[in-house]
């Protein structure tokens, strides 16, 4: 877990790899990594790194934001009869505090790539713990977000996907909610965010709960 302003290093091989990943299914064009490559709209982000030192997998977080029109979602969900209710949803939570996670990836050589996706599941609680916002959102195809689903995030299942970034996604979007994270989770998995958002954050978990 760190910040491009603080590890320019990690940060850079994060974008690489998720490039190549993106790439390699034909969907490079979600990245934008010419936008996002100078870090300023990303607050934290977490890279997995295998025995040997590579990042095999990862995401990163924006926010939190201040409007609806600085989620990429609005994007994602153009010309789309739903996109009105995905701005209205954001909006609504504003207040909160909504962190939006991004290019997000596990290496297609990486072992044990169902973990690594559990892993990602699991950083909506240490996101809203170090930038202070109770929501988090993400969105994707609709089949990785049922993967996370794992990790309390939850399908917003009235609002209609989106074909994006191309017909053939079904994109999706997920919220996970700071008051409820921990009834939306097995005892197993809220153990295991606990204990890793006390290690990616070094605060007391009594606090951030």
């Amino acid at each position: 877990m760190s910040s491009p302003s603080a590890d320019r290093g990690l940060w850079d091989e994060y974008l690489a790899c998720a490039t190549r990943s993106y790439e390699r299914h034909g969907v490079g064009v979600a990245l934008d990594v010419e936008r996002v490559a100078d870090g300023a709209d990303t607050a934290v982000f977490y890279a997995a790194v295998d025995r040997a030192g590579q990042v095999v997998a990862g995401v990163r977080g924006q926010g939190p934001y201040l409007s609806a029109d600085q989620s990429h979602a609005l994007v994602e969900w153009e010309g789309n009869a739903a996109r009105p209710d995905v701005a209205e949803l954001i909006h609504s939570r504003l207040p909160a505090g909504v962190v939006e996670m991004k290019t997000a990836f596990v290496s297609a050589d990486a072992q044990h790539p169902g973990a690594l996706s559990a892993l990602l599941s699991r950083t909506a609680l240490p996101t809203m713990v170090f930038t202070g916002a109770r929501y988090v959102m993400a969105t994707a195809a609709d089949h990785v977000l049922r993967r996370w689903e794992s990790g309390g995030g939850r399908v917003a299942e009235n609002i209609a996907p989106a074909a994006y970034p191309d017909e053939r996604y079904r994109t999706r979007m997920m919220w996970w909610d700071r008051f409820s994270i921990m009834d939306d989770v097995t005892e197993d998995v809220w153990a295991r965010i606990t204990r890793e958002t006390e290690v990616l954050t070094g605060r007391d978990l009594i606090l951030a709960a």
